[in-house]
């Protein structure tokens, strides 16, 4: 009688167990878990490098602009404009004005770590290349306060004045003074285009809630400015923003007031 061969004989393949399967994949989720915030941060790595890029590029910009204008910085917003019209606002500040004949150029004004919907510090929006939503703002107390006719605020002892159509010639220390850098919309959800030192103070714990200073939100913890001579740079809350509101008079508001007042009046 002939016998059939047994084809479960003498394979040498066995299958896995569910145990060693689940060993398995727990593993592979271990080592996920561990290359993740890797990879997130190398991301974030990206972004924050693409924003300074685009800072220095926006901050070239500004200075060709100044070339043209007489060593003169343009109004944060309605620059030519006799009218403080809402509409007109949003087609005619800073951004605008500086990109004169390039507009194709507005790519350069959105982060890349802004995406779809933000929510900072209670106030959601989302990315417009307008004054409102643009996400990068202007040192518009001390550099550019037009249409405002000026701006005082006495603290310490020092007298804080600012004036329309400030000259770049007059600033003390151009690598140490802000120019452009991460702003987020103001509590009303307007004018993310415009950094406004009195209201600058991001700590929600010493803040009047205006949220005017470089925001935090978007770079783990840093935010990314220009300064006046074209350098950039990631700075921490505590490297670059009032840590009081400047407006509300407490003296320890002066810390990090040589970042933004061009003329370094705490210093002298």
């Amino acid at each position: 009688m002939k016998v059939l061969p047994n084809h479960h004989q003498g394979s040498g393949r066995r299958a896995f167990t569910l145990i060693e399967l689940l060993v398995v994949i727990a593993i592979i989720a271990i080592l996920a878990g561990m290359l993740l915030p890797a990879l997130s941060r190398a991301k974030a790595k990206g972004e924050q490098t693409v924003c300074l890029n685009n800072l220095k590029q926006i901050g070239l910009f500004m200075h060709l602009y100044v070339d043209e204008y007489r060593e003169t910085f343009p109004g944060h917003r309605n620059t030519g404009l006799t009218t403080d019209n809402a509409t007109q606002s949003l087609t005619n500040w800073w951004g605008t004005t500086i990109l004169g004949s390039t507009p194709r150029q507005t790519n350069l004004f959105r982060c890349p770590s802004i995406k779809g919907k933000q929510l900072e510090n209670g106030v959601a929006w989302e990315w417009k290349f307008d004054c409102h939503k643009v996400g990068y703002g202007f040192n518009a107390f001390f550099l550019g306060i037009h249409p405002y006719p000026s701006g005082a605020l006495s603290l310490g002892g020092i007298n804080f004045s600012s004036s329309p159509w400030f000259k770049r010639t007059s600033i003390v220390n151009p690598s140490n003074t802000l120019m452009i850098g991460d702003a987020m919309p103001k509590a009303d959800g307007m004018w993310s285009s415009s950094l406004w030192w009195p209201n600058g103070c991001m700590d929600k714990k010493y803040s009047g809630g205006g949220y005017e200073g470089i925001d935090q939100k978007r770079h783990r913890d840093k935010g990314v400015v220009v300064f006046t001579d074209c350098h950039a740079e990631a700075r921490k809350d505590a490297q670059i923003n009032p840590p009081m509101d400047p407006g509300a008079g407490n003296v320890k508001a002066l810390a990090n007031s040589e970042f933004w007042d061009p003329l370094n009046r705490a210093n002298r």
